[in-house]
């Protein structure tokens, strides 16, 4: 097996894992909560589906 092949066969395995870890379902909630980052800012709070099931340091602070 030649250098190249061997180049061509690891980035093909890291090509594959990277699109699974993508769709995985088992990643879905922590996409869609990080694909919302662009959206929010310091004035605004983050919708409320955002913060459903999330770690969300700020959901505390809009509930008092």
């Amino acid at each position: 097996m030649s250098f190249g092949s061997i180049v061509l066969v690891l980035s093909m395995v890291a090509f594959f894992g990277i699109v699974w870890w993508a769709y995985s379902p088992r990643f879905k909630k922590k996409h869609e909560k990080d694909g919302m980052i662009p959206f929010l800012d310091s004035k605004n709070h983050p919708p409320e589906s955002f913060d459903k099931g999330g770690d969300s340091k700020t959901s505390d602070k809009s509930k008092s």
